[in-house]
């Protein structure tokens, strides 16, 4: 029943009333009656007023809280320009109740300096619809209006956020995946710039940007100088003199350092990393050099056999790919007597022993450590050819409020590179740690401190194969026969897999990546694109919860997913 027949209602029952007490011819009664009828109409029909009143208290209350929200939500910290957006929102707010009056006169938003908490009050005229249609007088006591007040007060989130955008920067990203994954995460930065310029806390909200595909580019690198958290000793992952029974996966038969081997070619490392062996590759472990397996190693993509040596030799010119493009020589081989060329079809002899024979020449070729020298066999050294090659992707933005900076390193993102989604998240968690490499983080735990870490893939971890001894191309984690995945073999999908395990392990209980982050107090959310169903499940147990996972079907969703993300980091309530 609305108001309006319920006034109807109680009109008609008080009509009934007066009736029977007119009819009744006891002078007592009248009398009484004269006396209490304008109280009884007040008492009965005010009622409605008041009934009327209480709703349009409630309809204020949230319109007034939706525009008290709007207000905090602009970047405005002057009481004049957010006095201007609340009363905008308010207005339309009330837009659908026609029968009120804003009194903006009565009305405010202001910033507590103090707090951080933008406080609105607010007045609504309300016309009597009793008082003033039965009883005028009364009406007129009233002023024919009833006021309605409302407070509201939203505060303004003053907790400390440290964001790590980690985002696929593989060659499957080219196109409209990586167009629309700049303009999300530009836009996201926007949103994060705007809150915190709206805080009242220094330094409220900063930034990391990590671009991964099958390694990450940690600095621009072009120097030669060894960072502190680098090594160049010779016992790291991948040094060592190689022993087929001691130091199988080392990759030269002579100890030499990274560092060493970019000087002894007359170049520059160019900023690109490898995993760490396990487990510290899953770990936030600072690194030390008095345990080498702690400190990182610089990309190197060592010179592979020279394929031309054997050119009517099909088994050896198969191992190499048949396409200089894939292969990564760009070094002579060091001629010795083992060596040798030949134009034969069959240079190494027949059967068992041909296959031995050829097989140790590619291994002698590939660990051959003296063979790198300033004397390139073709062409320029780049990010394409030479111990650089497949580091060409947009170097990582340590943790920062330089908003600026990260808008131009998000439009530089080039697509380039195979996935590795493991390495990638390390270094967005190395980015929001207090521990070195960095050690750019706020300590963990600290007091209103939320370590926020965005997880972007568009594809399925991979560790490609290929018909050479090494059975794979090099990449983060070097070539499958080195061991970094625990396997020195396998095919396509068992690399996966394992790739996988150290990200989110299918298995509870048993560490792995996600669960490290998630234990340190970090907020994952994971966002994939297209991927398949087992790339689905792996970044879903990935992300901190359910409302933190983001499928996306298509790349026009990219934007929809960061922008939910964008909101919930925002993270403004409401306070009454």
């Amino acid at each position: 029943m609305t108001i309006a027949d319920r006034i109807r209602a109680g009109i008609a029952r008080t009509a009934s009333t007066c009736r029977r007490f007119r009819q009744d011819t006891a002078g007592n009664i009248a009398v009484i009656f004269a006396l209490v009828l304008p109280l009884l109409i007040m008492i009965t029909l005010g009622g409605a007023d008041i009934s009327r009143a209480s709703t349009v208290k409630m309809n204020l209350q949230d319109a007034l809280d939706a525009a008290t929200l709007t207000a905090a939500r602009s970047q405005f910290t002057d009481d004049d320009r957010i006095t201007e957006v609340g009363l905008n929102s308010l207005r339309a707010n009330l837009a659908p109740f026609s029968d009120i009056t804003l009194l903006e006169g009565e009305t405010t938003f202001a910033l507590n300096p103090e707090t951080g908490a933008v406080e609105a009050a607010a007045t609504v005229s309300v016309q009597t619809m009793v008082a003033n249609i039965v009883l005028p007088p009364y009406g007129a006591v009233l002023d024919d209006e009833l006021p309605v007040r409302a407070r509201s007060e939203v505060l303004r989130s003053n907790n400390r956020i440290e964001v790590a955008l980690v985002i696929d920067n593989t060659g499957s990203m080219a196109g409209t995946k990586l167009t629309n994954t700049k303009a999300a995460a530009i836009d996201l930065i926007n949103r994060l710039e705007a809150a915190d310029g709206r805080s009242i806390e220094a330094d409220a909200i900063k930034i990391s940007l990590v671009p991964f595909s099958m390694t990450v580019r940690v600095t621009t690198g072009g120097t030669s100088t060894v960072p502190s958290y680098m090594s160049n000793a010779t016992t790291h992952t991948g040094g060592g003199a190689f022993n087929a029974s001691t130091n199988p996966f080392s990759l030269f038969e002579t100890a030499r350092g990274r560092f060493t081997l970019f000087e002894d070619i007359g170049t520059t490392w160019g900023g690109c990393i490898e995993a760490r062996p396990q487990p510290f590759d899953i770990r936030d472990t600072a690194p030390s050099s008095g345990d080498q397996a702690t400190m990182f190693v610089p990309y190197f993509a060592p010179d592979e056999p020279d394929r031309t040596d054997y050119p009517n030799d099909s088994t050896w010119q198969s191992w190499l790919n048949g396409s200089n493009s894939d292969q990564n020589d760009y070094l002579n081989d060091a001629p010795t007597s083992t060596y040798g060329t030949s134009s034969s079809s069959t240079p190494f002899g027949t059967g068992s022993a041909g296959t031995t024979a050829r097989t140790n020449a590619y291994w002698a070729r590939l660990r051959e450590a003296d063979k790198y020298a300033t004397t390139h066999r073709k062409g320029t050294l780049s990010t394409s050819f030479g111990p650089n090659k497949g580091c060409s992707l947009q170097p990582l933005i340590r943790l920062t409020d330089n908003y600026a900076a990260l808008r131009t390193a998000v439009n530089n993102m080039v697509a380039t590179g195979n996935t590795n989604v493991p390495l990638g998240a390390m270094w967005g968690w190395h980015t929001l740690s207090p521990n070195a490499p960095f050690g750019d983080g706020r300590p963990y735990n600290s007091e209103r401190l939320q370590k926020i870490i965005i997880i972007m893939t568009d594809g399925a971890n991979v560790m490609s194969d290929n018909s050479s001894p090494n059975d794979s191309f090099y990449n983060g984690l070097g070539y499958i026969w080195q061991n970094r995945l625990g396997i020195t073999s396998g095919n396509d999908n068992t690399r996966r897999s394992r790739m996988d395990n150290r990200m989110d392990h299918a298995t509870p209980g048993t560490e792995d990546l996600c669960g490290n982050m998630k234990d340190a107090g970090i907020q994952v959310y994971t966002v994939a694109v297209q991927v398949d169903s087992q790339a689905q499940t792996l970044m879903r147990r990935c992300a901190s919860s359910n409302d933190h996972y983001f499928p996306v079907d298509n790349a026009s969703g990219i934007g929809a997913a960061f922008d939910r993300i964008a909101g919930a980091i925002e993270n403004l309530r409401i306070s009454r």
